[in-house]
């Protein structure tokens, strides 16, 4: 899955969980998330030009997915410190979001090793091809409009 298609899909995942932030814990708590959700969608493809690190290494695993999680969880602490949930949705967020990236790349023929170094086990369903433009732009099409939606209910109707 290429930029456009990892970001729509963290939207998509992120759109039904604002409003329920939002109402629970803060609008500002539920805005950060969005902010986390949606910063780490290609996060783990900075590897990309890397010549020293394997494209769909060692940032497309679950241990990345971790760090990014601690990393989400201090800075959403930091910035909502009224939040006694801050760090723990921050976390999640950001695990979550890194975890929608490797679900965007096992679909395509590429798939990832999600487990390494410790197990080198390789997953892929092969659905469609990473560049493929029509999957990339129907998950940002429905990425957006679903985000879109839960800020409309959220942020104006809320």
């Amino acid at each position: 899955m290429y930029r456009d298609g990892h970001a729509g899909l963290n939207a998509l995942l992120y759109a039904p969980v604002l409003p329920v932030v939002a109402s629970q814990y803060s609008r500002w708590l539920a805005l950060v998330g969005a902010v986390v959700a949606i910063g780490v969608a290609t996060l783990p493809d900075f590897d990309d030009p890397l010549p020293f690190v394997a494209h769909r290494g060692p940032t497309h695993t679950v241990w990345f997915a971790a760090l990014v999680g601690l990393i989400a969880g201090v800075g959403t602490a930091l910035v909502a410190p009224s939040v006694p949930v801050a760090f723990e949705f921050g976390f999640l967020v950001g695990f979550a979001g890194i975890l929608a990236h490797l679900a965007g790349d096992v679909v395509t023929p590429m798939g990832i090793s999600p487990f390494a170094p410790l197990w080198r086990a390789h997953v892929t369903l092969e659905w469609f091809a990473s560049k493929n433009p029509r999957v990339n732009r129907t998950f940002l099409l429905a990425g957006s409009g679903a985000f879109t939606g839960a800020l409309v209910v959220t942020y104006v109707g809320g």
